[in-house]
């Protein structure tokens, strides 16, 4: 009898999912429910054993007779067993030993989250596509997480995370559901989905649905059956809208041959043809259903509209390829599908792949700011979105010397779940295997969930102490292509006091560490730019100040 999971190192059995409801807990038992994947297991009828720990001490465990691939266990934790203060736990599970093999197989790869006490958490929710997902990462690694743990922490109010994000995740599907009525989401199920909570355990296959808008309608349905209401949403969107393979890529895909005009169309809404040129396009690409949806800002819109009014923290995309990307491969051009006339246009196009992405970042983060400036405009409760930025550059993109994104589609941790569930799951399992490459790292996320934790208007949201001087960065509001633009920062009208380090971003994916208040910097593509700056005193606390507005660069 097969035993997977047997292996010194097997990642199986795999804990796909733990659910600690309610974590924090103000009273009462915290009621835990653990998902185990091991197909193999199922198909030998195997039993597991799994366990959850903090450090060396155990908190619950039990066995599971696996008759399915995914199976369900529960248990539940007394108050008194809770700790008061955050602490790290751990779930995992093993083959137990069975009539013919005495000895129970080695413990699979460890899910990790934290738990403690506490009345009044930071409750954040996160809807998307990949980016959001955590293409590639851990539960504990994403950034949406991080970002809650963060502030849960800063605040002393701890934090619960509820991810709707799914890889490959349009932001509209015009279509799906008919008339754009969200809320029929909820009568449908995704194989991603196996419990049916809304939350994607198998986020990390790609699927163009639930587009954003359901899963906004799903956290909705979640916060009103739990009596609780969101603080945050961090969301994103619109990129596989465009395909970001062979749309944003090298413009193959009908309607992505105009950049500036397909961000338009999918990032904010505007410009849609009656008919979808890409509908019928033969290879995997989100554009067949996204084609010409709501933007950016009615998402936002429908963010704030759930239980508890939450802000919305609109994360930018980073530079996923750039100019500092080595050549790209050929092979990206043979997909399946694929003719030859487009095969020929296609390899044509591979020069100004990096070029074409470099651009939707700087377009989409600027049509995220559009959409946040007029979602808060019209707001009646006061301004609720920011468009915040990860900061990174284009030298953190793959292939870079300074990476910060996955460059091998086999190392990451998500890996081991993609090796069993992209063949049984995916329409396209090759591209399902590799589909972490070029998302966010451990690093990356990190990066992402600290430069977040800077952003002024989310300080100001949940009340964090101002970690610098209340600094105004000077910038003008046009400049000429290739001249000398002038950058400074004051603080009531002068110059900071002496001791600050200054990492200037330009806001076209270029940097410059100084020592000094001001620096000059000539940009060689057209804006809108908006630069930022981090200030960082000698005891190292950083805060981070923005121009007043985009700079147009002509």
């Amino acid at each position: 009898m097969a035993r997977t999971g047997a292996l010194p190192g097997s990642a199986f059995p795999l804990v796909l999912d733990v659910d600690l409801t309610p974590n924090p807990v103000c009273r009462g038992p915290v009621q835990g429910r653990v998902q185990i994947y091991d197909p193999a297991a199922a198909r030998s009828g195997a039993t597991v054993e799994w366990r959850v720990r903090a450090g060396a001490k155990r908190l619950a465990g039990g066995r599971l007779a696996m008759t399915a691939g995914v199976g369900t266990a529960t248990f539940r934790l007394p108050h008194d067993r809770v700790p008061a203060a955050e602490t790290a736990v751990q779930i995992d599970a093993r083959i137990a030993a069975a009539p013919g093999h005495p000895a129970a197989g080695h413990y699979g790869k460890v899910w990790r989250d934290t738990l403690r006490r506490g009345c009044d958490p930071v409750r954040v929710a996160s809807v998307g596509d990949s980016v959001v997902w955590g293409q590639g990462l851990d539960h504990d690694q994403k950034f949406p997480y991080l970002t809650g743990q963060l502030l849960g922490r800063e605040t002393g109010r701890g934090s619960q995370h509820r991810d709707y994000a799914i890889s490959g995740a349009v932001l509209d599907a015009p279509g799906l559901p008919a008339g754009n009525k969200d809320a029929a989401c909820l009568r449908t199920t995704e194989k991603q989905d196996p419990d049916g909570d809304g939350e994607m355990e198998f986020g990390e296959v790609t699927q163009q649905m639930p587009d954003v808008f359901c899963q906004l309608d799903r956290a909705g349905a979640e916060a009103r059956a739990g009596g609780y209401g969101l603080d945050l949403v961090v969301i994103n969107g619109c990129i596989n809208d465009l395909d970001p393979f062979f749309g944003i890529g090298v413009g193959l895909t009908p309607g992505s041959e105009d950049l500036p005009k397909a961000v338009k169309r999918e990032c904010s809404g505007v410009g849609a043809a009656p008919e979808n040129p890409a509908e019928d396009v033969p290879y995997f690409s989100g554009a067949k259903v996204g084609y010409g949806g709501r933007g950016m800002r009615a998402a936002i819109e429908k963010a704030h509209a759930l239980p508890g009014r939450p802000k919305v923290l609109v994360a930018d995309f980073y530079y996923a390829l750039s100019r500092s990307s080595s050549p790209i491969p050929v092979k990206t051009c043979s997909t399946p599908g694929i003719t030859a006339g487009r095969r020929a246009s296609c390899r044509a196009a591979l020069g100004k792949v990096a070029e074409r992405y470099e651009q939707y970042t700087q377009l989409a983060g600027a049509a995220y700011r559009q959409a946040a400036a007029a979602a808060n405009k019209a707001s009646q409760d006061g301004p609720y979105a920011t468009a915040a930025d990860g900061l990174f550059t284009v030298d953190n993109a793959v292939l870079t010397p300074h990476s910060k994104v996955w460059g091998n589609p086999v190392t990451d941790p998500a890996f081991p779940l993609r090796t069993r569930a992209c063949p049984e799951l995916s329409a396209t399992p090759l591209q399902c295997l590799s589909a972490a490459v070029a998302h966010p790292d451990i690093a990356g996320a990190r990066q992402y969930a600290e430069s977040f934790l800077l952003n002024p208007s989310l300080r100001s949201w949940f009340h964090l102490p101002h970690q610098g001087p209340r600094a105004r960065l000077k910038a003008p509001e046009h400049a000429r292509l290739g001249g000398e633009v002038p950058l400074s920062v004051t603080v009531n009208g002068k110059p900071p006091a002496a001791g600050y380090r200054y990492h200037w971003y330009f806001g076209d994916g270029t940097e410059q560490e100084t020592d000094q208040a001001s620096v000059t910097h000539a940009y060689d593509h057209k804006g809108p730019w908006l630069p930022r700056l981090v200030m960082t005193d000698r005891d190292g606390r950083r805060v981070l100040v923005e121009a007043p507005g985009d700079l147009t660069v002509k």
